[in-house]
């Protein structure tokens, strides 16, 4: 999924993140973050979404957190598909609540059923689309995005696909606030939501403009409640190129995220379980990941200097 509109991509996990606007998507598990000029384009799951760096005075954030919220509500509302998203950001706590946060930081616990353990407290902010981890697993150290380049420091001779983690958990956890972004394209799907293991639902596919994000090829689609427009669950794959040089296919196949644990953080209300299962053959398949969302913190206060490149890090050059 494209850790990193919001890019995000694992190994197996991840997501695609838009560019910042000049925002993007991030590279995914694989799923999705921000897109705009290549300097501040996110690292990613695929795409993420698009943003501005967030300002020092509180009267400019304020100003640029009303204008992101204004613009992505009129272009939400001008389509079906996006009235729909638009009324699931409202139900997780709406989109000026999740801007307002500024920054979040929270520990995301990748635990997959075979393969490598990931495990990292980050810190994303929310505006820029920029992070830096803490990270226990699959090494000790630290990584970070600044918008432009992805850096890791860990221990031993550890290697890390930096750049495609930095944003893709973030990408994950923000659902469905991150594909509110520029460079989302949304549309309607006739995919049976019983195929999922799920009520009935609203099914949105999202696709990304070319050139949004890490792994613009990324897409997700997207299961929304229609009694209360809760986010149920994703199908998504990753796309970042890097994973796939000499390989005949350009994608991982289609996994399915199951949302669970919703709890309230601050006037949001967020997910503290992701589930991930295969999904063959039009249906979900056997779990291959659980992801355990724990320390969240609302408002969080973004550190600028540690998303600086410290002596002794290793530039992420895949792309």
């Amino acid at each position: 999924m494209k850790s990193y509109l919001l890019v995000a991509t694992l190994s197996g996990l991840l997501v695609a993140c838009p560019k910042p606007e000049s925002p993007s998507k991030p590279a995914v598990p694989s799923p999705a973050t921000p897109p705009a000029a290549a300097s501040s384009q996110p690292a990613t799951p695929s795409s993420q979404p698009s943003s501005q760096p967030s300002g020092s005075a509180s009267q400019p954030a304020q100003s640029a957190i009303a204008a992101r919220v204004t613009a992505a509500k009129a272009r939400l509302s001008a389509s079906e598909p996006g009235k729909i998203l638009l009324r699931s950001t409202e139900t997780h706590g709406g989109l000026e609540a999740w801007f307002s946060s500024r920054a979040l930081r929270f520990r995301y616990n990748y635990q997959p059923v075979q393969g490598v353990q990931r495990n990292s407290i980050q810190t994303v902010d929310l505006l820029s689309s920029r992070a830096y981890h803490e990270l226990d697993a699959p090494a000790k150290g630290k990584l970070a995005f600044d918008g432009e380049k992805a850096w890791m420091k860990l221990e031993g001779d550890a290697k890390f696909a930096a750049r495609f983690w930095a944003l893709t958990p973030y990408y994950f956890v923000g659902m469905p606030f991150v594909l509110s972004d520029p460079g989302v394209k949304l549309s309607m799907s006739r995919d049976d939501p019983k195929a999922a293991g799920l009520p009935d639902a609203h099914v949105i596919r999202a696709t990304f403009d070319p050139g949004t994000g890490d792994a613009p090829d990324d897409y997700y689609v997207l299961y929304i409640a229609k009694d209360d427009h809760r986010l149920l669950a994703l199908r998504y794959v990753v796309s970042y190129a890097p994973f796939f040089e000499g390989k005949p296919m350009k994608s991982t196949p289609e996994k399915l995220l199951v949302y669970e644990k919703a709890e309230p953080l601050g006037p949001l209300n967020l997910s503290r379980q992701h589930l991930t299962y295969a999904f063959k053959d039009g249906k979900r398949g056997d779990k291959v990941t659980v992801s355990d969302i724990t320390e969240m913190k609302y408002g969080a206060n973004f550190d600028e200097a540690r998303v600086q490149m410290p002596e002794g890090a290793v530039l992420d050059e895949s792309l």
